[in-house]
């Protein structure tokens, strides 16, 4: 019996069931060979009125004593040297992500898959997860386009 409380999670159905794109980000599951695992991943893309990429499912019946452990791989399509910017990408819970923060980092010339990893206690049975990629190129927002393949969120 699987743990994870993710519906669509490895992106798999070549859908984005059970995803959506939030803050005017586009989301679209894509086929192809860089695919962290499997043949389909997750492109998210900021837009110039909203450089921050960010997607989001919404979560039911979660158990509020039972800790989610989350694992993800991201990438960033394209990279931003690391003398003149950074990316980040962060994970939270809910409507605040300082308070639902479940993992963050920054990434530096990372044309490769990372795995982003981390806990939290839910505090509401009924959420959202949310995921975030930004970044910043010579100081200002400059357009996402994360990608992220084997979401999981596992409550055992």
């Amino acid at each position: 019996m699987s743990c994870n409380v993710l519906t669509n999670p490895s992106f798999e159905t070549g859908t984005l069931d059970g995803w959506y794109g939030t803050s005017g980000s586009i989301a679209t599951v894509v086929q192809g060979s860089i695919a962290y695992d499997g043949n389909y991943y997750l492109d998210v893309t900021g837009t110039a009125a909203n450089p921050t990429a960010s997607v989001a499912q919404d979560l039911y019946w979660l158990d509020e004593t039972k800790t989610l452990d989350l694992t993800l791989w991201v990438r960033f399509e394209n990279t931003i040297s690391s003398a003149t910017g950074h990316c980040e990408v962060s994970a939270y819970l809910g409507e605040d992500p300082t308070a639902g923060a479940i993992a963050s980092d920054i990434i530096w010339d990372s044309d490769e898959w990372l795995r982003l990893t981390g806990s939290i206690l839910p505090e509401e049975r009924n959420t959202t997860l949310n995921l975030v990629g930004s970044c910043i190129e010579l100081g200002n927002a400059t357009i996402a386009n994360v990608l992220f393949d084997d979401v999981v969120l596992s409550d055992c």
